[in-house]
């Protein structure tokens, strides 16, 4: 029994090793006719053309995508810092509009006019109707 076991084992060796021989040989055979685009007359893959012309479709569509999408992110970012800096120049000139309007800084700028600025408030005259003089007529 044992003697018939052994042979098998033996029989059996051989035959792994030249199915190792015959993987390795198919992938070269395998990838020479991918690199020649023979596999695209065989049948099988004419028959799923449609299938594979639909994936294609798909991931052109899915990289286009993501070049969008970085695109409006980039838009995004830049309208960003846009916003902030106009922001910043909107404080800026706000302020010094404000300290503009300061009276102090009214009265320095107009003494360079030749101006001064009046201590005296000002007062409202009372003019009743029957004393306004009536214009003459020409």
């Amino acid at each position: 029994m044992n003697k018939i076991r052994e042979k098998t084992e033996v029989e059996k060796e051989p035959a792994k090793a030249s199915s190792k021989s015959s993987k390795s040989a198919r992938l070269p055979r395998a990838l020479i006719s991918v690199m020649n685009g023979s596999f695209l007359t065989k049948e099988a893959v004419l028959g799923n053309m449609r299938f594979i012309l639909f994936c294609a479709g798909l991931m052109l569509c899915y990289i286009a995508y993501g070049y969008w999408t970085e695109r409006t992110v980039r838009d995004l970012e830049k309208t960003n810092s846009e916003l902030k800096e106009m922001r910043s120049e909107y404080l800026t000139v706000r302020s010094h509009l404000e300290q503009a309007q300061q009276q102090s800084h009214v009265a320095s700028d107009i003494s360079t006019l030749g101006l001064k600025e009046s201590k005296t408030p000002p007062i409202r005259i009372a003019v009743e109707k029957d004393q306004l003089e009536k214009p003459q007529p020409e």
